[in-house]
């Protein structure tokens, strides 16, 4: 992780290991993965977006889209009514992807904001 992520990697790598994360999906170009995305549940009925990520060369080609909206449809399948996720404010690309996409400001915290959007 400290490869792609730089200096945030303080704030995701100890997160990742305590949350066994299940399902996850990867974005292939020809057989290059080049982001991913990751489910996991909340609570009853309300899952939560963990680890959206695509390569900067890989962005604007819609495929953090294809993710996010990979992450709903399992979600609704679940029988989630809510989806969750939290970012840095810092990530002005991903906030501006998760506001296009229907999901609201809930709670900010600094350069911390999670977002949440109804099913």
């Amino acid at each position: 992780m400290v490869g792609f992520l730089g200096e945030d990697s303080v704030y995701y790598t100890r997160y990742s290991k305590k949350e066994k994360i299940k399902h996850i999906w990867v974005a292939y170009v020809d057989d290059t993965p080049v982001g991913c995305a990751a489910y996991r549940k909340k609570s009853q009925g309300v899952g939560e977006v963990k680890r959206m990520f695509v390569k900067p060369e890989y962005r604007g080609r819609g495929i953090s889209k294809a993710l996010l909206a990979a992450v709903e449809n399992y979600a609704r399948r679940r029988g989630d009514h809510t989806l969750h996720l939290g970012t840095r404010v810092t990530l002005e690309p991903a906030v501006t992807l998760y506001w296009h996409s229907g999901f609201v400001e809930s709670l900010r915290n600094g350069f911390y904001v999670e977002m949440e959007k109804k099913l």
